[in-house]
């Protein structure tokens, strides 16, 4: 998944493009639709998860809307046709990206030391490295665009994007029963995991062209 997001930004061909960027968004959003219905929408009607959640609303409705800020504004950030058109635009929903991440990826930390079922090392460990991931590859991603160097702003944005997009990756396979029958320990492994993955998936895909050929 990532691995195509990555290599749509890169050397694929204008008329694989047409098809390819498309496709892979609404794979991305078919992923993101499955886990709502599927996950989020079935664990709020659980009467003790919203007697949980009643508890921090304070940490979990900025959580949740800034995940969704950036969440959507993703498909706008790699518009190539809103860069060209709308130079502003891009670089002011860039900044509200950047905003929203470093809100959701802290609210994401202290909620994991409140869940009730949730609350032990392993589980917190993993947390603090997603979040902690998301902030240093935003963080990137904002430097250097301010620094001029829109090629390598590109690159970490696809990271960034990745991460963000780990919210998903690691609820989409719940319908499977094997995914479900994680241990505790086993399930913080996964996040840890899909978040390294989001990491090196796009940047072998990135540089695919430099480590399959020698230059002349």
């Amino acid at each position: 998944m990532t691995a195509s997001l990555a290599t749509t930004q890169t050397s694929v061909p204008s008329s694989s493009r047409r098809w390819l960027k498309p496709a892979l968004w609404a794979v991305m959003g078919g992923m993101t639709l499955s886990v709502l219905f599927y996950s989020e929408i079935p664990m709020l009607r659980k009467a003790d998860e919203r007697a949980y959640l009643s508890t921090i609303p304070f940490l979990i409705v900025p959580h949740v809307l800034a995940g969704i800020v950036a969440m959507l504004s993703g498909p706008l950030q790699f518009s190539s046709r809103v860069r060209r058109r709308a130079p502003t635009f891009h670089r002011v929903l860039g900044r509200v990206y950047v905003v929203a991440v470093f809100i959701a990826a802290p609210l994401a930390i202290l909620m994991s030391n409140t869940h009730r079922e949730y609350h032990d090392l392993y589980f917190v460990a993993a947390i603090v490295v997603q979040a902690g991931t998301w902030m240093v590859v935003t963080a990137a991603a904002f430097l250097m665009a301010r620094n001029r160097h829109f090629q390598q702003h590109r690159e970490w944005m696809i990271r960034s994007y990745a991460v963000t997009f780990t919210f998903v990756g690691t609820r989409v396979l719940q319908p499977i029963p094997a995914w479900n029958r994680f241990s505790a320990p086993g399930f913080a492994m996964a996040i840890i995991v899909i978040t390294l993955m989001a990491i090196l998936i796009p940047t072998i895909a990135l540089h695919w062209r430099e480590l399959t050929t020698r230059r002349a």
